[in-house]
């Protein structure tokens, strides 16, 4: 790609309007805030606190199960109590939690933070998503999240520049939680600055958490969680088949994160085009499908023959053709998630979706690798096959949901 096309496509990311210059500054400071502890937080806690790697992956484990919980209960709060002023909140008290991360000197204190810093984290997903519905039209939603996708990969990638940097000396390590702790109060003063749209009333007779008590919207979630497999194929899964079942050179494996999060970051909004619709995405969804069944077939083939030359030839396509299931599942979950959220429960439906990639994140490296290295090529054909069948459950599951989905009929009753 020509290095203009590639300018073109960062100053796009920089919206002319006002209020979406501030709501992609405040992914912008979260995203590096994100990249710096996440790939910094392995050497901090081990270098400098003195944990070992059993308790960092526990801890670690801990916070992630949190998010069962935390993605739809704040989801639900940011519905009643309005989403800006919780989202002020919670990444203040980010920002407080990451701080305290500098004083942690035993595997007691980690715990406790890592658990309570990673359940309010999760909060901070369908809070923002909850914002967005309230500030933002409809038909223009998708689109502002593939440019925040974007955006997030872009400070993502700062944020590990500036890991390796506190890495390099034992009294920069600290200098890891303590960035991060910045950028969330940062954050935190950006959402300050946009306007407070008070809470929609709820219909008389809606009940809280309905979206995780109706088996039509669950259904849509499990079917995504399983589209969502690129996640886990691309972080982990691919990573080791790599390492313990090819003879693919090394050092060609963290380039292939690389080329990944350049495509993200170049492709995510074209590919989010006519996802603002509920059909629109249920047939992203399925192309989705499509695209993952055929990089899982694609890394099949390394499992036939020892050829180093069509390993890597074989690995390097996949990656791209993952990819492309990747920015077309992500378009397409916002487009389902907003399509099929009532507009005054926002906040509580887009929590639960969120729930597929959580699920995907906890579930999906352990499982999806055990079947590929155990089975080889029927792993990845397996995995292939439930891709098919996903991308063909998708449309009906959307439909079903969208028919039977409690819409807005009547406002709250104040007495």
């Amino acid at each position: 790609m020509p290095l203009s096309r590639v300018t073109d496509v960062v100053a796009g990311l920089v919206p002319t309007d006002p209020l979406r210059r501030k709501l992609i500054a405040i992914r912008l400071a979260e995203s590096i805030g994100k990249g710096v502890f996440l790939s910094g937080s392995i050497v901090y806690f081990t270098l400098r606190v003195g944990l070992d790697a059993r308790q960092v992956g526990l801890g670690l484990s801990a916070a992630g199960l949190s998010a069962f919980l935390s993605s739809v209960l704040f989801g639900v709060i940011a519905d009643r109590v309005g989403a800006r002023r919780l989202l002020v909140i919670l990444f203040a008290a980010l920002a407080v939690g990451f701080g305290l991360y500098s004083l942690v000197d035993s595997a007691t204190a980690f715990f406790a933070l890592v658990v309570t810093v990673g359940f309010l984290e999760y909060g901070t997903g369908p809070t923002n998503g909850a914002l967005i519905g309230n500030l933002v039209p409809a038909e223009e939603r998708v689109k502002l999240k593939a440019m925040m996708r974007s955006v997030f990969n872009i400070g993502f990638s700062i944020g590990i520049g500036v890991a390796a940097v506190a890495a390099l000396s034992q009294r920069l390590l600290v200098l890891i939680p303590l960035t991060t702790a910045a950028l969330m109060a940062g954050a935190a003063l950006l959402v300050t600055r946009l306007p407070d749209v008070p809470p929609r009333p709820a219909p008389v007779g809606f009940k809280r958490f309905a979206a995780v008590r109706d088996p039509r919207f669950l259904a849509v979630i499990g079917v995504s969680t399983i589209l969502a497999s690129h996640v886990s194929i691309i972080l982990v899964t691919m990573p080791l088949w790599a390492l313990n079942r090819t003879d693919l050179p090394h050092f060609l494996i963290p380039l292939l994160l690389i080329v990944n999060t350049a495509f993200v970051i170049l492709f995510q909004v074209r590919a989010s085009r006519g996802a603002d619709t509920v059909h629109g995405a249920g047939r992203l969804a399925r192309r989705s499908g499509y695209w993952l069944a055929g990089g899982c077939a694609v890394l099949a083939v390394t499992a036939l023959d020892d050829n180093v030359v069509l390993a890597s030839v074989a690995i390097v396509a996949a990656v791209l053709i993952l990819s492309v299931a990747e920015v077309m599942q992500a378009a397409s979950g916002w487009g389902l998630a907003f399509g099929l959220a009532p507009e005054h429960a926002q906040g509580e439906y887009l929590g639960a979706f969120d729930l597929h990639v959580i699920t995907q994140n906890i579930i999906g490296p352990a499982a999806l690798s055990g079947l590929v290295i155990a089975f080889g090529f029927w792993g990845w054909l397996g995995i292939a096959v439930a891709a098919l069948v996903a991308s063909a459950l998708i449309i009906p599951a959307a439909n079903r949901s969208a028919v039977t989905l409690v819409r807005e009929t009547a406002p709250a009753s104040t007495t």
